[in-house]
């Protein structure tokens, strides 16, 4: 009973992946059903399951990108859902370069106020142009010291650090989904539910990768009970289709 009982929540779930403009997931990124007033966070993967129905306001936001909002229509309701995050830079005022290593700046120097384009109310400055050089000389105290200054947009991710994390997602994923991946790749398997629903190879792989896209989170079933059980309620409902198809 309590497995029948999650699948028909399941079916009245939005299920979906969160991604960037590189098709690289947004692990951890917020997701929020204003109508509803409940939220969850997509997994390391930036896979997601919220409940919603038709006309609700989902809400995706993240540190580093652009906040979203889908209004759920009937095609979200069946269909797996595809978000894409568009980054969101943040324009920084200029930096300064010492060609002196050891120079310091004095503790106590009081400098002219930053000012940040869009911020600074009376900011009478030129805009700054991304990827600007400058070469100069400056210093304080009037010691003249050799330097530069560089323009430009700081994303916030870098993207050493982002391949750390994709290949740490890697890993992380192919751990919790070990056991799911042996369970469906046993020959024994595979032939007993060819014979029960009699179908081939190629359409037992269909199923297979159907019920990946509609279900995701039954890769992470490390109960081999769990994930027959799962198996016999798709194909019993999918093969008939694939048969026919």
């Amino acid at each position: 009973m309590v497995f029948v009982s999650n699948l028909i929540w399941a079916q009245n779930a939005i299920n979906g992946v969160v991604l960037d403009e590189k098709e690289e997931p947004v692990g951890f990124c917020h997701v929020i059903n204003k109508s509803m007033g409940m939220g969850k966070v997509s997994d390391r993967s930036g896979k997601f399951q919220i409940p919603a129905k038709k006309g609700d306001t989902l809400h995706f936001s993240y540190v580093g990108y652009k906040p979203l909002d889908i209004v759920v229509s009937s095609v979200h309701i069946v269909n797996y859902l595809k978000v894409s995050l568009p980054e969101d830079s943040l324009l920084l005022p200029s930096i300064t370069i010492y060609a002196d290593r050891y120079y310091k700046v004095p503790i106590n120097h009081q400098g002219a106020p930053i000012r940040m384009q869009g911020v600074t109310v009376d900011d009478m400055t030129p805009r700054i142009v991304p990827g600007k050089f400058t070469p100069g000389v400056t210093g304080v105290g009037g010691v003249p010291v050799v330097g530069g200054t560089i323009y430009g947009p700081i994303t916030y991710f870098s993207r050493d650090e982002r391949e750390k994390r994709k290949a740490a997602d890697a890993y992380e994923e192919t751990r919790e989904t070990i056991t799911y991946q042996k369970f469906v790749a046993q020959d024994s398997v595979r032939i007993k539910l060819c014979r029960l629903y009699r179908l081939n190879d190629d359409q037992y792989d269909e199923l297979i990768v159907r019920l990946n896209r509609q279900f995701p989170g039954i890769q992470r079933q490390y109960n081999p009970v769990e994930i027959w059980n799962w198996l016999l309620v798709h194909f019993d409902r999918q093969a008939p289709i694939i048969r026919d198809y």
